[in-house]
C-alpha cells in the first residue's frame, strides 16, 4: 500500500507476527481484544485522535473480524469501514453459523453436524458412509496455549477410521467440547478453488477471482502454498449469489472443494476478511485492497471486473518448499514438476524480504527456529501459522471464558442486527491519494 501513496499503520496483539516486522508502516501494539476489550477499542480511540481524518481499516485475522464487528458501533466516525456492526462478519467466521446459513441459503457443502459429546460424534459418524473431521467453531480457538500441544498447527482433525476419531475428540474435547463434524470430501487437494472478491457498499461484486490450492501445509487440511488463477464462472456465480443474499460488504473469501461424486463445489469455509493470497490478483488487474481502501475513501465507484488472463500464479516458496516435500514422498510430485510449477508469471510473496533487511532477519530466524522444533519428522507443523489464524499470544493465556466472550457477545445479540447494513477494513491509512 505504501507504494500506491498510502501510510500503514498496523496494529497487533501479538509481536511475533511477521506483519510486525514489515518495514515502512507505523506498528502499534494493542491488547488481545479477546482478553482485554475495553483495553483494545480504548486503545483505537486513542489512535484515531492522531488522525486528521478517519482512515479506512481492514482486519487481517479472525480475532479482529470479531471484534471489530462488535466495536462498530462506538467506532462509527472515527474510522472507515464498511460491513461490520451487523454481526454478520462473526457469523461467517463461526463455522456453525456458517454452515447453518448455507442450509438456509441452499449452497452446496459436505454433510454436517455440530456435535457436543462423544457419543454425538460417534452416531454422525456412524450415520456417514466415508471418513469425517471435525473442526472448532473459531479457528482461533485450537491457537491457545492449552490446544496447541494437542492439535499442533492443524486447522482440522480426523482419523482413518472412526476410534482414531473419537481418539482425536477425545484430546481435544477438553478444549472446545462443542465441534463442527462434517464428511471428508474425498479427491485431491487441486480440488480446492478458493473465490475472493469485494463486495461495494451497493451490493454489487467488484474485483473477483478464483484461484486453485495447487500444493497446501500441512498437505491434505493446510493453507496454501502454491496457487493458479482459475476461469470458474460458475464458481464465481456461486459465491457471489451467496454473499449478495445475505447482504455482505466488503473483502471476502470462500473456500470450496470439487466433490468428484458428484461434480459440484461444496462449502469448506468462509473467510470474511483479505486472505493470505489474494495479492495473485494484482498483475492481472484485480487489486483487493486498493479496490477496499478506495470505496471507504469515497474515491470508487464498484464495477465488475475479473482477471485480464489466468495463467497467474502465486508461490510463498518458504512454505512451499516442506510442502512439496511432503507431496513428494506421498508420490503426488516430482522434482521436474515442481520446478516447472514455479515458470512465470508467478508472484512470489517471499520477494519482499530482499528490500526488507528487518523483515528478512525475522522471518529467516523464524523459519529456522521453528525447522529446529522439527527434528524428529513433525513437518506437519511446518510454514508457520495456519493463514488466517492468529498463533497464540505470548504471557498468560486467555482463559477459555475470554475466548468465547468476544464472538458470544455478538453471537447473542444476531437476531437483532439488521444483516443488509455495511463494512469492512486492512490496518492502513492514507496520508494522500494513491
Amino acid at each position: 500500500m505504501a507504494k500506491l501513496g498510502y501510510a500503514g499503520h498496523g496494529l497487533s496483539f501479538n509481536p511475533e507476527e511477521p506483519g510486525w516486522h514489515v518495514g515502512g508502516v507505523h506498528h502499534h501494539r494493542v491488547p488481545d481484544p479477546r482478553d482485554d476489550f475495553e483495553g483494545w477499542m480504548e486503545t483505537l480511540l486513542q489512535l484515531a485522535d492522531d488522525f486528521d481524518v478517519p482512515p479506512p481499516i481492514l482486519p487481517m485475522s479472525d480475532v479482529n473480524v470479531v471484534a471489530f464487528d462488535r466495536a462498530a458501533p462506538r467506532l462509527e466516525g472515527r474510522y472507515r469501514m464498511h460491513g461490520f456492526g451487523t454481526g454478520l462478519r462473526t457469523l461467517l467466521t463461526s463455522k456453525r453459523c456458517t454452515f447453518d446459513r448455507a442450509e438456509e441459503l441452499d449452497f452446496p457443502r459436505p454433510v454436517s453436524s455440530w456435535v457436543e459429546s462423544r457419543d454425538e460424534l460417534a452416531a454422525f459418524a456412524d450415520e456417514v458412509p466415508g471418513p469425517v473431521l471435525i473442526k472448532p467453531d473459531f479457528t482461533y480457538e485450537w491457537r491457545t496455549p492449552a490446544a496447541e500441544p494437542i492439535i499442533g498447527k492443524r486447522k482440522v482433525a480426523t482419523g482413518p477410521n472412526k476410534a482414531e476419531l473419537l481418539r482425536a475428540y477425545d484430546e481435544i474435547a477438553s478444549v472446545t467440547p462443542g465441534v463442527l463434524a462434517q464428511e471428508v470430501i474425498p479427491g485431491p487437494d487441486e480440488n480446492l478453488v478458493y473465490w475472493c472478491g469485494f463486495v461495494g457498499p451497493d451490493g454489487r461484486v467488484g474485483g473477483r477471482l478464483v484461484g486453485r490450492k495447487r500444493r497446501i501445509v500441512p498437505i491434505h487440511y493446510g493453507s496454501a502454498t502454491f496457487v493458479e488463477l482459475v476461469d470458474t464462472p460458475e464458481v464465481e456465480d456461486q459465491c457471489e449469489r451467496f454473499l449478495t443474499t445475505l447482504g455482505y460488504q466488503g473483502l471476502c473469501g470462500i473456500e470450496l472443494k470439487l466433490d468428484p461424486r458428484d461434480g459440484v463445489a461444496k462449502l469448506i469455509e468462509v473467510n470474511p476478511r483479505y486472505s493470505l493470497w489474494d495479492d495473485i490478483g494484482v498483475p492481472v488487474g484485480i487489486d483487493l485492497a486498493h479496490e477496499a481502501v478506495r470505496s471507504l475513501l469515497g474515491e470508487l465507484n464498484t464495477e465488475p471486473k475479473r482477471p485480464r488472463h489466468f495463467r497467474q500464479k502465486w508461490v510463498e516458496l518458504c512454505r512451499d518448499v516442506p510442502a512439496a516435500i511432503e507431496y513428494y514422498r506421498e508420490g503426488q510430485l516430482s522434482l521436474w514438476e515442481w520446478i516447472r510449477s514455479l515458470s512465470p508469471p508467478i508472484v512470489v510473496n517471499d520477494l519482499p524480504i530482499l528490500d526488507d533487511p528487518g523483515y528478512a532477519y525475522h522471518m529467516v530466524s523464524r523459519r529456522l527456529r521453528k525447522l529446529a522444533g522439527l527434528v524428529g519428522g513433525r513437518a506437519i507443523g511446518l510454514g508457520g501459522s495456519v493463514a488466517g489464524s492468529d498463533p497464540a499470544p505470548p504471557g498468560p493465556p486467555a482463559s477459555a471464558a475470554n475466548v468465547r466472550a468476544l464472538e458470544q457477545h455478538v453471537l447473542e445479540d444476531a437476531s437483532a442486527f439488521d444483516l443488509g447494513r455495511d463494512v469492512d477494513i486492512l490496518e492502513t491509512h492514507p496520508s494522500s491519494g494513491p
